[in-house]
């Protein structure tokens, strides 16, 4: 289950952005150039597994990557895609 939950495109993208900062569904909505009702239903699984956490702000939800345990993944991925993986550094898939 764990790599099923990023097995789209549009899950990792949301990683992505949201390595770069916390944002909202409408904020990701706009970056990613996706309708918000595919970021939303993204970011319930990416939730339901803990990828991501939220803060309620208002009406709106902040999201954030779980600090515990994604982002320290994160950086050990991109340390071993840097180290071992060619393929990966030619199509440019480490952009955490």
């Amino acid at each position: 289950m764990f790599f099923e939950t990023l097995a789209t495109c549009l899950k990792m993208e949301i990683i992505f952005e949201l390595k770069k900062k916390p944002l909202n569904v409408n904020e990701l909505s706009k970056r990613l150039k996706e309708e918000r009702s595919k970021i939303s239903h993204a970011l319930l699984s990416l939730h339901e597994c803990g990828f991501v956490k939220f803060k309620k702000k208002g009406k709106k939800r902040i999201y954030t990557l779980n600090s515990k345990t994604i982002i320290p993944l994160l950086k050990l991925v991109d340390k071993h895609v840097k180290k071992y993986c060619k393929v990966c550094k030619k199509i440019k898939l480490t952009k955490i």
